[in-house]
């Protein structure tokens, strides 16, 4: 449940689709401004399922039980080699922030600490339950808002279905803000750079709350759905066969995407207010 947790690698190549499956609205014209709210947002509904509560409750016991987390630091803490991961999440300032209201915000610079097969520092939630893609409905759901985007690329993924175990280095599907568009990258092979890409939701600035869910059907298809503004889209794919059976987790976070910047101000801040995986 949203209140039990926080209220409790993203390759960009491959063919676009911008094509939408299913929920299709009229896309907006240009990026708009981010609807003006007074008060406690309203709850934002999944399935029937509310991620967003006005009053959620603390997250301590399901935060530390559930996530891992990476940071942009090394071992000593400093902004350069190898991304230390904390084998038990927590707030850790000033990578990740927690909120009065218990949201979280994460804090990614270019300039940071990488992993070791990716030239992008992040900071990032890991899901520490893998799951066998395609045996069950696996969820990864969140409402969130991304404030600041790297300047070299305007490109933060904020949640991937990520290989875990054998193929650990394999970005599965990946959910990017880019540019003011949510776009998911959905990979074709375990080796390589073969994928497909495919503009979920167009139009949403910088500081505007949406929502996400990536959905492991068990059936061998991947569904992403993006609501933002009272309109909800929804894309599936056919995932490959070589990806039936693989061990996957959830990832989630602030995981911009730049290699270089003349800036230490510059990088990723990405907001959630809520988060579940299932």
């Amino acid at each position: 449940m949203l209140s039990a947790l926080l209220l409790s690698g993203c390759a960009s190549s491959g063919k676009r689709d911008s094509g939408h499956d299913s929920a299709k609205a009229k896309a907006p014209n240009g990026a708009p401004a981010a609807p003006a709210s007074s008060g406690p947002p309203p709850a934002v509904k999944w399935r029937g399922v509310p991620l967003l509560s006005a009053a959620p409750r603390p997250p301590e016991a399901d935060f530390v039980r559930r996530w891992k987390l990476t940071l942009p630091v090394n071992q000593v803490g400093a902004p350069s080699g190898t991304a230390v991961e904390l084998p038990v999440a927590a707030p850790t300032a000033p990578w990740l922030s927690r909120a009065a209201d218990g949201s979280l915000t994460f804090w990614a610079p270019v300039a940071g600490a990488r992993t070791a097969n990716s030239e992008h520092a992040r900071t990032e939630l890991v899901s520490t339950r893998d799951f066998s893609f395609g045996s069950a409905v696996h969820m990864l759901s969140a409402l969130l808002s991304v404030a600041q985007a790297p300047s070299e690329t305007n490109d933060v993924c904020v949640g991937q279905v990520h290989g875990g175990g054998p193929i650990r280095s394999v970005a599965f599907v990946m959910l990017h803000w880019r540019d003011g568009n949510i776009v998911a990258v959905v990979k074709q092979a375990l080796q390589g750079s073969d994928s497909r890409t495919v503009t979920v939701f167009a139009g949403v600035p910088l500081g505007a709350r949406f929502g996400y869910t990536i959905t492991d059907q068990g059936n061998g298809s991947v569904a992403i759905t993006v609501t933002y503004n009272g309109e909800t889209r929804q894309v599936t794919r056919h995932a490959k066969a070589v990806f039936l059976g693989t061990d996957e987790r959830f990832q989630a976070g602030d995981y911009q995407q730049a290699v270089t910047s003349g800036s230490p101000a510059d990088g990723g801040r990405v907001t959630f207010y809520g988060l579940t995986a299932s």
